[in-house]
């Protein structure tokens, strides 16, 4: 019974949010330096075979803003997602697009970027065309598909402003979670044929 209870309030969207306040927290208190070296995307060759690197990138963000912004976007929509399809489709979105957002990420600028961004957008996807297939299930605020391509357009000219963004990441989550969430709403429309 006790098990059930802890699961219950100690979901995904707790873990991965808990794991970014603390590892955020160890970075202002002087541990920057380690959790940068520890947590960063595989740089050398031999770091290819450390397979948390390919998920521990996100939990780390180099600014307040930086955070705040993903995890109040994360524990947003993350949530209805865990809500309505359950923990394990957020751990398993969660996992996925981080590791395919991290690979397309390097591909386009290498190793050098942190975040949560990635998995946020993929999120944002999933949300999106799960509400437009699902005859608006969560509710979404008008002009939600607008603000998602401004975030998107934004991260283009943020270079002028000395911002810089992880656009590969953004992309290709955003990409991903339109997919999957296309993919879940065409299976759960099947089945109630």
């Amino acid at each position: 019974m006790q098990s059930i209870r802890l699961s219950r309030y100690f979901t995904p969207l707790h873990l991965i949010t808990v794991s970014c306040v603390v590892v955020y927290l160890l970075q202002q208190i002087g541990f920057e330096e380690n959790i940068m070296e520890m947590f960063h995307y595989p740089i050398y060759g031999e770091q290819d075979w450390e397979l948390w690197r390919y998920i521990t990138h996100c939990f780390v963000h180099l600014s307040t803003i930086h955070i705040i912004a993903n995890l109040s976007w994360f524990w947003l929509f993350g949530g209805m997602i865990e809500r309505h399809f359950g923990a394990m489709k957020l751990f398993l979105l969660f996992f996925v697009s981080a590791v395919l957002t991290g690979i397309v990420q390097n591909g386009f600028s290498g190793p050098n970027f942190f975040g949560l961004s990635g998995v946020v957008y993929a999120v944002l996807g999933y949300v999106f065309i799960a509400d437009k297939l699902n005859a608006n299930l969560f509710e979404l605020p008008e002009g939600f598909f607008t603000m998602l391509l401004i975030g998107l357009a934004f991260g283009f000219i943020s270079p002028l402003f000395d911002i810089y963004l992880g656009n590969a990441a953004h992309i290709s989550g955003l990409i991903l979670g339109l997919a999957w969430g296309f993919i879940d709403s065409k299976i759960s429309l099947n089945r109630v044929e």
